[in-house]
């Protein structure tokens, strides 16, 4: 679940900065998700995270979001062979959202290097990535906001 969580807020992040941080109807972009196959018991958990996390208003918080990361971290050869195309650009894209730092972009690499051989693919880096970006919440299970039950991001761990 977590990793649905973090789908929900990276569409989130990239609506405030498609909009420039301007209010639009919560009832829209909860349609928008539901439509999109989320619960809204997700949506919800999503959106208390996404404040929480954010306390300054979306105006404040995205008028000052960069629109690049300032710097590039270059994969080995066999992270290039073992991570696709799209798991890397999902992680370049949290990287330049600022939901993942630099030392939590390696984290997610060393989860990765687990896999051995084996192609990682979108969907596994989502829940490696989720388990990370949600990992400084102290107490996750316990949140009122989270169901952890059948979470496949806990088995990444």
């Amino acid at each position: 679940m977590r990793n649905r969580i973090l789908e929900i807020v990276v569409f989130l992040m990239d609506f405030m900065r498609q909009h420039q941080g301007h209010q639009s109807s919560g009832e829209d972009l909860s349609s928008a998700l539901k439509n999109m196959g989320y619960s809204e018991y997700e949506i919800t958990t999503a959106y208390s995270w996404f404040l929480e996390r954010f306390d300054d208003t979306p105006e404040q918080y995205f008028s000052s979001f960069p629109s690049q990361h300032h710097s590039n971290r270059i994969l080995t050869s066999s992270e290039r062979f073992r991570i696709s195309s799209d798991a890397y650009g999902f992680l370049i894209k949290l990287l330049n959202m600022s939901l993942i730092n630099d030392e939590q972009l390696e984290f997610i690499l060393e989860r990765a290097a687990i896999f051995e051989s084996e192609m990682i693919a979108l969907d596994q880096i989502k829940l490696i990535a989720s388990s990370i970006v949600f990992e400084d919440i102290e107490d996750f299970d316990s949140l009122p906001f989270f169901d952890t039950k059948n979470d496949q991001s806990r088995m990444v761990n």
